[in-house]
């Protein structure tokens, strides 16, 4: 059975170097938060990071969920990364509306070409749950040294 929401709530996006998920109490640590990344030059690589969401108001029942995050530039809509992670239950799962539930999608390798504004795109099961902006720019050049001498 498909989830049925209306609508689909995501009360939190949070980019982070880290997102751990503590075994036995499922505490979740998050390391590093950002919401803006500087680079000394471009094109730049950033070569891991997370971003964890928070949904919430889900019901029904399902056998899996399937999270989808892209990073775009946000003026052109050009897909920078896309990445699709499958939760799978061993039996089927059922969601109080209620309930908050955490997931996190690494993000790896992403080559950022340009400065600009960047959009996390989060779809859940096929449909578009959250978004959010995060900033690229370039370190400031610092002011030449003067020679000692």
């Amino acid at each position: 059975m498909p989830l049925q929401s209306e609508p689909t709530v995501v009360p939190g996006i949070l980019l982070s170097d880290l997102s751990i998920v503590e075994h036995g109490t499922n505490k979740r640590t998050i390391v590093g938060c950002f919401d803006h990344l500087m680079f000394p030059q471009f094109p730049a690589t950033y070569g891991r990071f997370f971003v964890t969401a928070w949904i919430a108001n889900l019901a029904g029942s399902v056998s899996q969920i399937e999270l989808t995050c892209r990073i775009e530039e946000k003026i052109s809509g050009h897909v920078m990364f896309s990445t699709a992670s499958t939760l799978n239950f061993n039996t089927p799962h059922t969601f109080e509306q209620t309930q908050v539930v955490a997931l996190a999608v690494p993000v790896l390798g992403l080559v950022f070409q340009k400065i600009g504004l960047c959009t996390v795109v989060l779809l859940l099961n096929g449909e578009e749950v959250g978004r959010r902006d995060f900033n690229v720019s370039q370190l400031p050049t610092p002011p030449p040294q003067p020679n000692a001498s």
